[in-house]
C-alpha cells in the first residue's frame, strides 16, 4: 500500500487516488465497517451500534453527544460548521451468505442491506482523519431510525443542526460504477407518505347479506378511488397488502389497507389524501361501515441546493456522472429543508457485486468506501479555501 497521499486501488477503472488520508484509512474503514456490519440493528434499537460510535469519537479525543441512539460531535469553533451525516440503523432482512460470501454477517434476522455500516464506517474514518485539525468547524452527524421512523425529525429536534449552515450524506449505488459520484440537481429522491385505510364493518354470513356491513367491499371501492387520484396527478401510488375477512361466506367485519404514495409535489400529495379521505366517507355511507385513516410516515421530497451540488462535482472531479432521481424516500431531505447541501451517489458497483439495495444479497467491496472519504476532504479543504 502507497503512504501518505496516494493509494493505488485495483478494478476501479485504475485510477490512483490523491487523498489528504493516512495509510491506515483502507484499514481502518474495513475494520469499522465489517464491526458495524455484525452488530445491523433495526431503527430506533441501534444500541450497540451507538455505543461503538460513541467509544471511537471518545477515542479520537471528540466529546460526542446523544439524541436517543443517535451520536453526533463537533470539531473546533464557530456557529457556522460544516456538517456530514451517516445513517446508522439496519433493515429487518435476513442476509444471504451463500450469495454475500460475507463471514461478518450478524446473527439473527436484521441486515445492513442499505449500506449504513458503509455510510457510518466513513464518517467514523473523516473523524478520525480530522481529529486534532481545528481550523475549520465541523458537526460529524450519526442519525438512527433513516429506515422507516425518520430519525432526521429527532436529530434536528434535538439540536444537530444548530449552527450549521451546510450538509452533505452519501449513499452508497450498486447500479453505479465503483469508483463514481453520482450527482443530481433538484430532486433527487422522492416524497413518501406511509398510511393505512382501516375499515370496520360488521359480520355477517354472506347469504344474508343486509344484516352486514362488509368491510372489504368498502376497502375496494376506496382502492379504485385512490389509484384514480393517484393517476390523475402523476403520482406513484402502491397498494401492497390487504388484511380483512375471515372466510370465503363471512362478510368481512374489518379490513386493513397498507398504502405508499411517492412524489415530487408536496401539494399534489396532499390532495390525493384528501381525495382517499373524501373516498373513505363514501364508503362509510354506502356500506354502513366506519373507517381510520392512519398517518405511520411522512418524508418529503429530497431537493438538493444547486450551488452544494456544484461544490460536489467540484470536491468529485471526473468522477462526477450525473444521476436521475428515484422515487425511493431517504429522510436526509429533513435537512435540506432547514440549511443547504446536498446528497451524492457512491458507486460500489463491480463484478459479482450489483445486487439492489435493501436486498438480502446486497454486498461491497470496502476499497470503495475511500472514495466518499476522499470526496469528504476535499469539500473540507474547499471549506478551507473559502475562508482564506
Amino acid at each position: 500500500m502507497l503512504k501518505n497521499k496516494a493509494f493505488w486501488l485495483a478494478n476501479i477503472s485504475a485510477l490512483v487516488y490523491n487523498v489528504n488520508m493516512d495509510s491506515m484509512s483502507l484499514s481502518y474503514l474495513t475494520e469499522t465497517r465489517r464491526k458495524l456490519h455484525a452488530l445491523a440493528e433495526l431503527s430506533g434499537s441501534e444500541y450497540k451500534t451507538s455505543d461503538f460510535i460513541f467509544s471511537e469519537l471518545l477515542r479520537f479525543g471528540y466529546k460526542p453527544k446523544r439524541i436517543d441512539t443517535g451520536v453526533y460531535c463537533d470539531l473546533g469553533r464557530g456557529n457556522k460548521r460544516l456538517a456530514f451525516r451517516a445513517d446508522i440503523d439496519a433493515l429487518p432482512i435476513k442476509e444471504n451468505v451463500q450469495a454475500t460470501h460475507c463471514d461478518f454477517a450478524a446473527e439473527g434476522s436484521a441486515m445492513h442491506a442499505c449500506g449504513h455500516d458503509g455510510h457510518t464506517a466513513n464518517l467514523l474514518n473523516i473523524a478520525r482523519l480530522m481529529q486534532g485539525k481545528t481550523d475549520t468547524p465541523l458537526r460529524f452527524i450519526f442519525q438512527y431510525g433513516e429506515e422507516g421512523i425518520g430519525g432526521s425529525l429527532a436529530m434536528i429536534e434535538g439540536g444537530v443542526l444548530d449552527g450549521v449552515d451546510e450538509i452533505y450524506a452519501l449513499h452508497l449505488c450498486p447500479e453505479l460504477e465503483a469508483g463514481k459520484i453520482g450527482y443530481c440537481y433538484g430532486g433527487m429522491f422522492a416524497g413518501c407518505v406511509e398510511f393505512d385505510c382501516k375499515i370496520k364493518g360488521r359480520a355477517a354470513h354472506c347469504a344474508m347479506p343486509e344484516k352486514g356491513a362488509n368491510a372489504v367491499h368498502a376497502s375496494i371501492d376506496v382502492a379504485e378511488a385512490a389509484f384514480k387520484a393517484a393517476d390523475r396527478r402523476g403520482l406513484l401510488l402502491n397498494l401492497g397488502k390487504i388484511t380483512g375477512g375471515v372466510a370465503r361466506n363471512v362478510i368481512a367485519a374489518e379490513c386493513v389497507s397498507e398504502y405508499t404514495v411517492r412524489f415530487y409535489d408536496q401539494a399534489k400529495s396532499e390532495a390525493v389524501m384528501i381525495d382517499i379521505e373524501r373516498a373513505l366517507l363514501a364508503a362509510d355511507d354506502r356500506y354502513g361501515v366506519e373507517h381510520r385513516l392512519e398517518v405511520l410516515s411522512t418524508y418529503p421530497p429530497l431537493i438538493n441546493h444547486a450551488l452544494a451540488v456544484d461544490k460536489a462535482r467540484k470536491a468529485a472531479g471526473e468522477r462526477a456522472v450525473e444521476m436521475p432521481p428515484r422515487n425511493t424516500a431517504e429522510d436526509f431531505s429533513n435537512y435540506l429543508l432547514e440549511t443547504t447541501g446536498c446528497m451524492v451517489w457512491l458507486g460500489t458497483g463491480r463484478d459479482g457485486m450489483r445486487s439492489p439495495l435493501h436486498s438480502d444479497t446486497f454486498a461491497f467491496d470496502e476499497r470503495d468506501l475511500l472514495v466518499g472519504t476522499e470526496l469528504f476532504m476535499r469539500l473540507i479543504d474547499m471549506r478551507r479555501g473559502n475562508k482564506e
